[in-house]
């Protein structure tokens, strides 16, 4: 390869680069920019809570007051959480703790969620009255109802993509926690927060 052409590929490249940020400049500084305030009036700066950013909020969101700060709520407390998991019905809007996705001892006589309940598949061998528990613990950790995944009164169903998903991260948790060995355990509730997608 001759170096010239080395040289004209370095200047070219050095002449688009100043090329693209000179145009994009001048089109930021005319027509991009959002309009500048009237005459004599200060601008005010647009505050990142402010309702009037033109983006929805998510469904369930309480309203914004710009002129009200609330704190979050604290993250539960590893006391709060075994409380939490102990408790057969969680409350609306509770963080449940998610119970144990490991199944029984063979040995185990206690009835199992296949043996009650139609189409399970990766929560095999767990008792069946835990079944109710975990499904509450993904309703609050995802801040859905059941017909997120289920069809009303037809849970056997696999009709909706989001159950497979479901089926998906059952086993990325198991297998996440295998990992951990012990160490540290996650639920759904580590990423999702609430939320149907974890924030990115």
């Amino acid at each position: 390869m001759k170096k010239e052409y080395i040289s004209y590929g370095i200047i070219g490249i050095v002449a688009g680069l100043v090329l693209g940020f000179v145009v994009a400049n001048q089109v930021s500084s005319s027509g991009g920019a959002a309009p500048q305030a009237a005459a004599g009036s200060e601008p005010k700066a647009a505050s990142v809570n402010s309702s009037n950013t033109g983006q929805a909020l998510p469904p369930g969101h309480p309203p914004i007051d710009s002129s009200q700060t609330i704190p979050a709520p604290p993250l539960p407390s590893a006391a709060a959480s075994g409380a939490a998991s102990g408790s057969s019905a969680p409350t609306e809007g509770a963080v449940s703790e998610l119970p144990s996705l490991d199944p029984m001892p063979a040995s185990s006589k206690e009835e199992r969620a296949e043996q009650k309940y139609k189409n399970i598949q990766l929560l095999k061998g767990i008792p069946s009255e835990r079944l109710t528990k975990i499904m509450f613990a993904f309703k609050s950790s995802l801040g859905v109802d059941c017909t997120y995944c289920h069809i009303k009164d037809e849970f056997e169903k696999d009709d909706k993509p989001t159950k497979q998903t479901a089926r998906k991260m059952i086993q990325l948790v198991r297998d996440t926690n295998a990992k951990l060995g012990g160490t540290a355990r996650v639920t759904c509730f580590t990423c999702h927060r609430g939320q149907t997608r974890p924030a990115q």
